[in-house]
């Protein structure tokens, strides 16, 4: 992990060290996925069929491009000791994003009256990677606000694979899915917006996905709704030498192992503590499956944020807007109250960001790359939308006339003028 000491170019050389992380699709990924759009929108299932086999190695027909999850026999066993733990995951979940359901409001000021009424998107499609990228958990953070929601149509899309993950098959039946589809890549994306002979279009993409997958969403944005564009994960620990330097290297090794680019932060006021961390660190890891993945993040991208008062804290977290912040230190009610960019905060050392990730009740869907300046993480009003209505008598139209002329006419609209004009001669 590279150490920068906050001085007069410690922003330049963090903006270097985040910038160079910062992954853009490059410009062959953007042509394959322009031909890919194209070709299954032109040809529907026959493509569908053909990227099966050329990229997943995968033989599918028409026929079973449907996943009948019904008649699925997985060819592995599900633990019930484990599947038990997604149960009580859907619960806390579910418990949590209940609470979002947003209120209609009315409103009534001198005979208008004004509503503001959320309903639920009609369909959705939900991305599910396949293979060795399968992560339950993220299926159900997608599906669990969208059943609240209240979508008529929620639609799993996942690649097509020789061995299904039998907690696939299962957590897809728990959740109630009806409609499931044995589809990957850009192609799927590509299918869920335009629709196949097979696949009915849906008005709103969720899910994580590979670099095909998140261009695909990004060039397909406009004819279909998108959740957001997920980049490599990424968090900020803030913590002090009262803090447990194991404590705090495990955490930075939890978001470090997700990906060769994902990027963990340490800021702290103390170089002894930054270094009994990375010494944890390096003891840490040696014993871990993905241990190279880690090495890799840390050295890559890792950085130790050196302060001479961690008041200077807020100040690095709204600059790098994380996508997950943990402050250890106790003292934290100052710090909080200037931080205003960030998708997932966790407050103390027992609130470990893993829990957030699987079963607290908080959905880990969480915008990453700075996003946190301007958006949220996943929630149920995303699965909804927001419509106005207006309603208006002869006291409000005689109260606002006047005024819609006035406006209307400085804007050189002459039709929008005349409409309220010519009942005024009624």
């Amino acid at each position: 992990m590279k150490i920068l000491k906050f001085n007069k170019n410690f922003y330049n050389q963090l903006q270097i060290k985040i910038e160079k992380r910062n992954l853009l699709s490059s410009k062959s990924i953007e042509e394959d996925v322009k031909k890919i759009i194209y070709d299954v929108k032109k040809n529907g299932d026959k493509s569908l069929i053909k990227y099966a086999a050329k990229f997943d190695k995968v033989k599918i027909n028409k026929k079973n491009l449907i996943l009948n999850i019904s008649k699925i026999k997985p060819t592995s066993k599900i633990k019930p000791e484990i599947f038990k733990s997604f149960k009580k995951a859907i619960k806390n979940i579910s418990l949590f994003h209940k609470k979002q359901l947003p209120k209609n409001i009315v409103f009534k000021n001198d005979g208008a009256t004004l509503k503001s009424v959320w309903k639920p998107i009609d369909s959705v499609g939900l991305y599910v990677p396949g293979g060795n990228a399968f992560y339950p958990s993220s299926l159900i953070m997608n599906a669990v606000p969208a059943i609240i929601a209240g979508v008529k149509r929620i639609v799993c899309i996942t690649p097509p694979t020789k061995s299904i993950n039998p907690y696939f098959v299962k957590l897809i039946k728990e959740l109630g899915i009806k409609e499931t589809y044995f589809v990957g890549g850009a192609q799927a994306i590509s299918a869920l917006t335009y629709g196949t002979e097979t696949i009915k279009p849906v008005n709103k993409i969720f899910g994580p996905g590979n670099a095909y997958v998140a261009e695909a969403k990004k060039q397909l944005f406009g004819k279909v709704g998108i959740d957001l564009l997920a980049g490599p994960s990424e968090i900020i620990v803030v913590a002090n030498n009262e803090n447990n330097p194991d404590w705090v290297a495990s955490d930075l090794i939890a978001q470090s192992e997700h990906d060769e680019n994902a990027q963990s932060i340490l800021i702290t006021d103390n170089k002894d503590f930054a270094t009994k961390v990375l010494s944890s660190i390096k003891n840490i890891k040696k014993d871990l499956s993905k241990k190279k993945i880690i090495e890799k993040s840390l050295n890559n991208n890792g950085i130790i944020a050196l302060v001479d008062n961690l008041e200077h804290a807020s100040q690095i977290i709204n600059f790098v807007a994380p996508e997950h912040l943990h402050i250890h230190i106790s003292n934290n009610k100052k710090l909080l109250s200037n931080i205003n960019n960030a998708g997932g905060i966790f407050l103390g050392e027992y609130s470990v960001e893993a829990f957030g990730d699987y079963i607290v009740g908080t959905n880990h869907v969480l915008p990453t790359s700075g996003a946190a300046k301007f958006s949220s993480g996943l929630g149920v009003l995303d699965f909804m939308k927001r419509s106005s209505y207006v309603e208006m008598n002869q006291k409000s139209f005689n109260t606002l006339s006047e005024d819609t002329k006035k406006m209307s006419g400085l804007e050189g609209l002459d039709g929008h003028k005349l409409s309220v004009k010519i009942r005024q001669k009624k």
